[in-house]
């Protein structure tokens, strides 16, 4: 049975983000934070929540040494078929406070500016 059928950056980026996920939530279940795993794997904060996040790719032998880290079993935190077919490559995501407090039926502060990017500053205006 053949799952994947073409090889895209899609495909990448959408295992490295199950995978992130899966390693947060593996990490989070045994409360341990990015920070001491980081030093335990010799790598920075920054990378654990790269990859996590699914912006970094781990390493082959890295990955051991976070399974073994964690206390679970490498296969645990690989993303299987089915789970990565579920996923769907987000587009577009960038969107203004503004538009974002629209669409979840929410409204700015009162006295707050909006500053020339659509962002509320969270200034009141003086006198207004």
């Amino acid at each position: 049975m053949r799952y994947f059928t073409v090889r895209s950056r899609d495909f990448e980026k959408n295992f490295y983000s199950v995978f992130g996920a899966m390693l947060a939530d593996a990490r989070r279940k045994r409360r341990v934070s990015q920070e001491a795993l980081a030093e335990e794997l010799d790598l920075t904060r920054t990378s654990i929540t790269n990859i996590e996040k699914g912006r970094q790719p781990i390493q082959l032998h890295s990955l051991y040494l976070v399974a073994q880290s964690l206390g679970v079993e490498v296969k645990d935190l690989l993303p299987s078929p089915d789970a990565l077919k579920m996923v769907q490559p987000a587009t577009n995501l960038s969107v203004s406070n503004a538009e974002w407090l629209k669409t979840m039926d929410l409204k700015m502060p009162q006295g707050a500016v909006k500053n020339g990017k659509g962002r509320g500053t969270g200034k009141a205006i003086a006198g207004k």
